[in-house]
């Protein structure tokens, strides 16, 4: 009978760690003894670092091209019940529920948008998904149609300015504009507002990244409102903590993620975002036949107290690390310690700005419109898997590149 590989979620994480799986177990020539089936909720990898930008073409790829002729598994679904204790997985499909057995399992279910308790909340859009980023551009055409005439349907709100909010602000009315020449009109100007509650902007930067954030904001003519937060929503705008009321009826919350909430059927240490603490091989202390990766997944970095960010660079190479250590860990072969220590953010601005920063102090490295192309090298293509089966295969091996140079 084959041993069972279940892999929660296909994105970043969940999709490289069923191809490296794939990968090692023919390395071991342990194939034929092993199945690996992905749960996902639709059929593609969604490019999810993309969502912000002007046009949604080409932002998914299909896991199939890959899976089928891996003979990988996909279950069209959501994973809704983990009894770790029986190893069994309940998932809800088209067709029914459905209880799925494992021999291990990797989770990278991936993280959401965090919940915010605050009147008219469902006002607000999002770019956190496909079907999220989808409904926001929907509602764009529409009030295109109508030339953005009527009070507030010209101003956008973003509340957040962490790196989506820095790039939905900075790319929306280009997104706007993109959508009235689609419909055959002229560009008009917009009111564009970023909300913060902490006192600056960008103050998770290193101080020249950050004056160059604050500055690019300034020369878009984008008005910035630090220490609030959002009080309310309605379709008439949005209500501010301070009291202010701005009319809008685009507000996009872009506030934080947390990790998927299928973490909390596994007992064990989890930091503030609900992401599980893993060892050096990402396995879960309580449960050895269980992988975290990606989003849910706590991973000490390095001596200095850093560790993994919800970010695809890091997701995609846990997944490449996941694969491999769960199918030693079926067949009884020696597990591969995590080593993956380098950071760099790349952000998108808007037209002809970008920026690079390096290392954890997020020190500038590169801006301007060579910054913008370094950030569109990387979410265009080095993201993307290889085109052909095979040598994406082959990139699934987890070693441990220089992204640093690879991104310069």
């Amino acid at each position: 009978m084959k041993k069972q590989l279940l892999i929660i979620g296909g994105g970043f994480a969940g999709f490289w760690s069923a191809l490296s799986a794939v990968r090692q177990s023919r390395e071991l020539r342990k194939e034929d003894e092993l199945e690996v089936t992905v749960i996902n909720m639709d059929e593609y990898l969604t490019i999810r670092p993309r969502l912000y930008e002007v046009s949604l073409e080409g932002l998914r790829v299909e896991l199939n091209k890959y899976f089928k002729e891996l003979n990988i598994k996909l279950i069209i679904g959501k994973a809704e019940i983990i009894d770790p204790e029986k190893n069994l997985v309940t998932v809800a499909t088209e067709n029914g529920s459905r209880m799925l057995s494992y021999d291990f399992l990797i989770l990278s279910s991936g993280s959401v948008l965090k919940a915010i308790n605050i009147p008219g909340i469902e006002h607000t859009f999002n770019v956190d998904t496909f079907n999220g980023a989808q409904k926001l551009e929907d509602h764009l055409v529409e009030l295109a149609a109508k030339n953005f005439e009527g009070e507030g349907a010209a101003t956008f709100v973003i509340a957040g300015s962490g790196l989506t909010g820095l790039e939905v602000v900075t790319v929306i009315e280009e997104k706007a504009n993109k959508i009235l020449a689609d419909c055959g009109k002229s560009p008009i100007g917009f009111n564009v507002v970023l909300i913060e509650k902490a006192d600056q902007v960008g103050n998770y930067y290193g101080s020249e990244a950050q004056d160059y954030v604050i500055e690019t904001l300034k020369k878009k003519g984008i008005t910035i409102i630090t220490q609030v937060s959002l009080a309310g929503v309605s379709l008439e705008g949005a209500t501010l903590s301070n009291g202010q009321f701005i009319p809008s009826q685009t507000v996009i919350s872009t506030v934080g993620l947390v990790a998927s909430s299928l973490s909390s059927f596994f007992k064990g240490e989890k930091d503030k975002q609900g992401r599980l603490h893993v060892n050096e091989n990402l396995q879960l202390e309580n449960h050895k036949n269980v992988i975290a990766a990606g989003d849910v997944a706590h991973v000490p970095i390095d001596a200095e107290g850093n560790s993994s960010i919800m970010a695809c660079q890091f997701s995609m190479f846990l997944g490449k690390w996941s694969g491999h250590n769960a199918v030693n860990g079926l067949f009884s072969q020696p597990l591969k310690p995590y080593n993956y220590t380098d950071y760099v953010t790349c952000v998108d601005l808007g037209q002809e700005d970008g920026m690079l920063t390096t290392g954890w102090e997020r020190k500038l490295a590169v801006s301007g419109i060579e910054g913008k192309n370094i950030k569109m090298e990387v979410t265009t293509k080095l993201i993307y898997p290889a085109e052909d089966v095979q040598t994406a295969l082959e990139d699934s091996y987890p070693s441990v590149p220089n992204v640093s140079e690879s991104a310069v």
